[in-house]
Order: C-alpha cells, then structure tokens, then sequence
C-alpha cells in the first residue's frame, strides 16, 4: 500500500505550532541538590500498555496538553492507494483524504472560536506484542480525548466516523466519501456536558485500512 506522508508533516507542524513561541530567549542553569530535591511533577502523562483480546494489544501515551489553534490549510491529503478491493472489483489509486480550503477553528480574530483540543494522545496496536518474531504493527493513532470547534473544508474526499450523538449510530461512516463543503463542529453543541473525541489513525489492515479520521459528538451542517 502507497501510503502518503503529508500526514507525518501535518502532525509535526501542528505540534512545531504548539509547543514553540514566536520569539524566545532561554538558557539553561544548573542547580544543586536541594534546589532539585524541590522539584517535582505528577499528571502531565500516562502510558500504558492495554490488552484489546484476540491477540492485539494497545500500546497508549496520553499527555496533559491543550491546544489552541486558528489554522487555514490550502489542501490536506492523506493515504493515496488502491487497496479497497472488497468494495470495488477494479480499484483505482484513489486518496483517504482529500480535503481543499481547510480552516482549523472560526475566526482568526476571535480567539474563543479557537479549535481547542485537550488531551492530546498517541497509541499504537500490535498484533503478538510479546513475541517479536512475529510482533506486527496493526495501527497508530493520534488524536483528543476533548475537542471543542469548527474544522471547515471542501471534502472531496473524507475517509472515517462521524458521529452526533456518540450512539454508535454514525451519520457518516465509510471510505472516500464526498462531503462537499462542510463544517464539522466538535464539542458541547448539545449541552450534555459531552465534548467530541477527535482522532486520525493509520491502519495497516481491516476495514478501515488507510487514514481514517473520528469525530464523537459532532455535527456537520453546510
């Protein structure tokens, strides 16, 4: 499978984003031991390795980071290949997703319209995770436990799950399909107290084989 790499340099400019400011001046300073003996640091992560059944194991970073972001992104594509064969008997090359005009948050002038995230984490699963002759790599996903805001686009491509009401009754759910020009709007939009968990995987094989994107309580209106 001929799979893209924008989503690798998408992840890292979003986090190059985050995490660096726009100007800045540091040093470094050493300290004595009474000075380190006084610091300390509980709740900014959490790993784990968690066992799905069946032989695959989830293997989970989680990091206590919340981000803020108002981002424009003239196209995102993701996962070019031809490896539905179950859907159609003469596949073609086609993208996971495809997305053109993509707007990360409301308005730029208007912070608390910001695409907030907080929770950001990581996980991969392995299949034999025990066993390295025959460990094999199924998936990696990077997303939010919370996300609040718009993501607009023109998806002419959009491969994943999206979902209202977080019922397990999707609105969306499948591969390469076409929404148009759409605004996905994550978060308490029902005031449940609910916010949406946002993800993108990387899935080497199964049903959603290729990128595939989740959002959990979130609406898509035109």
């Amino acid at each position: 499978m001929h799979l893209n790499k924008i989503f690798f340099l998408f992840l890292s400019c979003i986090l190059i984003t985050i995490v660096l400011p726009v100007n800045g001046f540091c040093e470094l300073k050493a300290l004595d031991d009474n000075g380190l003996s006084d610091i300390y640091a509980t709740g900014f992560t959490d790993f784990a390795i968690n066992n799905l059944g069946g032989g695959i194991s989830e293997t989970y970073a989680w990091f206590n980071i919340n981000t803020y972001q108002y981002t424009e992104i003239e196209s995102l594509k993701l996962g070019y290949h031809d490896e539905y064969d179950y859907k159609d008997p003469n596949p073609g090359f086609a993208w996971d997703e495809d997305w053109e005009n993509v707007v990360f948050g409301g308005d730029f002038e208007d912070p608390s319209k910001d695409f907030r995230t907080e929770g950001v984490y990581f996980a991969a699963e392995f299949e034999n995770i025990d066993t390295p002759a025959t460990r094999q790599l199924k998936s990696i996903t990077w997303g939010a436990n919370d996300a609040y805001g718009e993501l607009s686009a023109d998806f002419i491509s959009f491969s994943g799950y999206i979902d209202d009401s977080d019922n397990n009754t999707p609105e969306y759910n499948g591969h390469g399909l076409n929404l148009g020009i759409q605004t996905i709007t994550a978060g308490d939009f029902n005031s449940d107290g609910d916010a949406s968990e946002f993800s993108i995987t990387l899935s080497l094989d199964g049903y959603n084989k290729g990128y595939w994107v989740t959002f959990t309580e979130a609406t898509v209106t035109p």
